[in-house]
């Protein structure tokens, strides 16, 4: 069906949704695309500013249903509360549009229960496009066992829909309403609001005001059932009703652990095979984060069950790496075609949009659904998406240098290049704010590469860093599990120097190098130099040794011995400068460059302990033949090659061109920089990231010159592994910082 929009506004979400176009044709058809047009005519830009698709990877079908998360403002609209805009006035003739107008005026009223238990809304339009068989019972695969195929959810007193309009009343234009279905997510009320949490409010008051009547009794003492059997770690993530589907159903989305979620099934009565569940659950679980499970409750449970697989990163984080793996096992599977699946790992990405207020439109891949019910072929689909919001500009930089809608790489400007970098960084952060990367047997690093991350960031001039950075601190700073205030890899393992001093380089940068957490760590460095005036990773070898479970005969020389990459990352705070430095000049080799012990590109350590002198002696013959090496290392094309990436590194080349900054001032040099910076802007992805390069070795304990050892286990988790940066995030903020200082 095409809708006819009857209202107008200066813009429409039509207009707002033009931008994601030519990322949806390679996926979806022209009718599609169309009927996208005339759902979303129906509703102004301000109504919301994320939205989603769903698209049938199994069986395939070359459509989406379309939903947006209604803002703030979305909410006043429609309730019919904002003055400034409305709706059509025939929403206000349509039934199931009424019972949304009173649902949200009561969500926005502080006086209810809603307004603190209900943390968003998603309105959602089916696709009539492909045949599918959604807005009927069929969907939900009927009651096994019970001779029915689910019942029509009549409440309002017309015929035939379930949200029909009274006899008389029926006129074209609100016939060609678009109707929706509607999800609430479920929150906790803030701890000064007087309210204790408990989930009676959505059959008492929720589901009745969007019905406009109580439940129907059977439904209602099921729905109670289910909830009163919820498992003490399992919690309700969203409520839906499908106002589009004539089926008597709630939807309810719960998130937990498998371990929970499986028992919970057989106690609520679902009929299916819970072992086939189990087994796809567990296949599942070993390519995401997290599992979320979709049920149907009428009178009965819906034996149809929906599993969908989530990652903890925000729904824009660009971690390729994971999604590649998702889509390939889907692949493998037959759940998800290999042309969809290539199709798919390229629409991640953003746009800057000039026509609509300066905006910045942020795509990504969101996560994927698994439909089971038993005896039936197993179906799949995925939900990507995007969201949008004011253009943030660098201080200086004139939003009329956008002159195009969707900006590509190579179109961009350097102010582009550092805006697309940052917003690919903040929106690679975890739920939690937290930025990761790396995997090694203690899991993802959060300590060390936010620490790290966040020091490469404070400086860079976007309005929006200092929030972002001020909130990496208050995480470091709720870390205070180690009784000597050094921070780790992550929460695991013992506190190392290297993690500490780039967390409290983060603390200098933002003025919190006094505070009493700075301190206690600072102070806790010393115990790390060695005699011969170098800082060691490990302090000791107990902690370590106990956490990776070695055994007595391994010696830790290595690992607690000094370190010429660590001691230059020190170096760089002021209270350890002076004292490296002696360290540094002694351990710098006869080419120029310094050797490092957990890393195996030599320009990040020769950088940094060439900015370390610099600091306190620019005109030292260290920095002088540290450059020459530097000149050596990149070849005529501007970058770095490595043995894995010969075609560039961007993370040694970003390296080495903070090393040749230490001496822009000469004439070679210059050229040499112009290329290297030229080089890396024609590197950047068009999500603004740089491909992962930074390669982190972890030696044997006991080896003392890792440079030497030639038998690394590529992306290992273990002693002896060499392991890439795969969610890109510790190489872009490398390049990000580089290039900061270049331009």
């Amino acid at each position: 069906m095409v809708y006819q929009r009857t209202h107008t506004w200066l813009y429409s979400l039509k207009d707002s949704l033009q931008p994601l176009k030519p990322h949806l044709t390679p996926l979806v058809c022209p009718e599609a695309i169309e009927q996208l047009d005339s759902v979303s005519s129906y509703f102004p830009d301000a109504i919301a500013s994320t939205y989603g698709f769903e698209y049938r990877l199994q069986p395939s079908a070359p459509v989406v249903d379309f939903a947006f998360q209604v803002t703030e403002t979305g909410r006043e609209i429609l309730a019919g509360l904002n003055p400034h805009t409305r709706l059509s006035e025939d929403f206000s003739k349509h039934p199931v549009w009424q019972q949304i107008q009173k649902f949200c005026g009561e969500w926005a009223d502080p006086s209810s229960l809603l307004h603190y238990f209900i943390s968003d809304l998603w309105l959602e339009f089916d696709s009539k496009l492909d045949g599918d068989t959604s807005s009927s019972a069929s969907e939900l695969g009927g009651v096994k066992g019970k001779g029915q195929r689910g019942k029509v959810l009549n409440p309002l007193p017309f015929t035939p829909s379930p949200f029909p309009r009274p006899q008389g009343s029926q006129t074209t234009s609100t016939n060609n309403i678009p109707i929706p279905g509607l999800f609430f997510g479920v929150t906790s009320p803030p701890d000064n609001s007087g309210i204790s949490f408990n989930y009676s409010w959505i059959w008492e008051q929720a589901m009745p005001l969007l019905l406009g009547t109580p439940l129907p009794p059977a439904l209602e003492k099921k729905f109670i059932d289910c909830i009163k059997r919820l498992p003490p770690q399992t919690s309700i993530f969203q409520v839906g009703m499908m106002f589009s589907r004539t089926v008597e159903a709630i939807r309810l989305c719960l998130v937990g652990s498998p371990s929970e979620l499986l028992p919970y099934l057989k106690e609520i009565g679902w009929t299916g095979q819970l072992a086939e569940v189990e087994n796809l659950v567990n296949s599942l679980s070993g390519c995401v984060d997290g599992i979320i499970l979709d049920l149907d409750i009428g009178e009965h449970i819906y034996p149809r069950i929906g599993i969908e697989g989530i990652f903890l990163t925000r729904y824009q984080a660009c971690v390729n790496g994971q999604w590649e793996s998702l889509l390939d096992y889907l692949t493998s599977q037959g759940l998800c075609a290999k042309e969809t699946r290539d199709a798919l790992l390229k629409y991640s990405g953003y746009s800057l949009v000039k026509r609509l207020g300066d905006r910045i439109y942020v795509r990504g891949l969101n996560h994927i659904k698994l439909i089971y019910q038993s005896g039936q072929p197993l179906a799949s689909k995925i939900y990507f998406g995007a969201m949008h919001q004011p253009l943030s500009k660098i201080p200086g930089r004139s939003a009329e240098t956008v002159s195009t809608e969707d900006v590509t790489k190579q179109e961009r400007g350097d102010a582009d290049t550092i805006e697309s970098a940052v917003t690919f960084l903040l929106t690679a952060r975890n739920s939690e704010g937290w930025w990761i990367d790396f995997q090694l047997a203690a899991g993802l690093s959060d300590e060390w590469v936010t620490g790290y991350v966040g020091a490469m960031l404070a400086n860079i001039r976007d309005i929006r860093i200092p929030e972002a950075v001020s909130t990496a601190w208050n995480l470091l700073n709720s870390r205070r599990h180690r009784a000597n205030g050094k921070w780790g890899y992550n929460r695991l393992p013992p506190g190392d120097a290297d993690s500490t001093g780039w967390v409290l380089q983060l603390a200098h940068a933002i003025g919190e190098s006094n505070s009493e957490r700075a301190r206690q760590a600072m102070q806790s460095l010393a115990a790390h130099q060695r005699p011969d005036g170098g800082i060691c990773t490990y302090e000791s070898e107990e902690s370590i040794r106990a956490f990776i479970h070695a055994s007595p005969e391994i010696g830790f020389a290595g690992w607690c011995g000094s370190h010429t990459c660590v001691s230059a990352a020190i170096a760089a705070l002021p209270e350890y400068r002076f004292q490296l430095q002696d360290y540094l000049r002694s351990t710098q080799q006869n080419d120029g460059s310094w050797l490092a012990y957990w890393w195996q590109d030599p320009e990040y350590v020769t950088a940094l302990a060439a900015e370390a002198i610099a600091a306190c002696y620019p005109n030292s013959d260290c920095i002088t033949n540290a450059v020459a090496w530097g000149m050596n290392r990149l070849n005529s094309q501007g970058f770095v090659a490595t043995s894995d990436r010969p075609s560039g590194s961007p993370f040694a080349t970003a390296w080495c061109l903070r090393l040749l900054i230490l001496r822009r001032q000469d004439t070679a040099v210059q050229a040499a920089i112009a290329k290297a910076t030229d080089w890396l802007l024609a590197q950047q992805q068009p999500n603004g990231s740089w491909i992962s390069s930074a390669r982190l070795q972890v030696p044997l304990p006991d080896d003392l010159n890792p440079n030497q050892f030639n038998q690394w286990i590529y992306h290992g988790t273990i002693q002896g592994s060499l392991v890439f940066d795969k969610h890109c995030v510790f190489t872009t903020a490398t390049v990000l910082q580089a290039l900061h200082r270049s331009l």
